[in-house]
């Protein structure tokens, strides 16, 4: 397996959400956090069907542990480029002090090694102070270099 770096943290939005949504009577919230990724378990060429693990460590922005987060994506189509451009459909779980958040969501790699481009997520669920949460997400790059990383902001409804 090999690994590489990922998952540096920052969480800035609480649960607490500001208003009510129009449509469910139910909060609204803003969470948002930071990603540097520390663990990649794909094959540099993957095919069709397989799987792979990422993930790492969660951290506020002073760099205190708050939680993990890891991903668990299915390889559903790569290209015959050099590297191979790499799409899959992934669930992630981010594990935070107050709960966890539940994910799912496409994403396309220009190539494993360079993380993939920006892409929206679902918010599926939860646990504890997330336990009712739905919405959507996207997650921007935020690495440089060969560092991958990615700003996840997310827009929770909670009833």
């Amino acid at each position: 397996m090999q690994v590489q770096p990922w998952l540096v943290v920052a969480l800035t939005g609480a649960l607490a959400g500001a208003g009510a949504a129009a449509d469910t009577g139910g909060r609204e919230a803003t969470v948002e956090v930071l990603s540097k990724r520390t663990l990649m378990s794909a094959a540099a060429s993957p095919v069709v069907g397989s799987g792979f693990v990422s993930g790492g460590e969660l951290l506020d922005a002073q760099g205190a542990r708050v939680g993990d987060g890891f991903s668990h994506c299915g390889v559903v189509a790569v290209s015959v480029a050099v590297p191979p451009a790499v799409t899959t459909h992934c669930t992630s779980v981010f594990r935070l002090g107050d709960g966890e958040l539940h994910l799912s969501g496409r994403r396309h790699y220009r190539s494993i090694a360079a993380g993939f481009d920006d892409t929206a997520v679902a918010v599926t669920g939860g646990t504890g102070a997330y336990a009712n949460a739905r919405g959507e997400g996207r997650a921007v790059r935020a690495g440089s270099g060969a560092e991958v990383g990615y700003r996840f902001t997310f827009t929770l409804v909670t009833d």
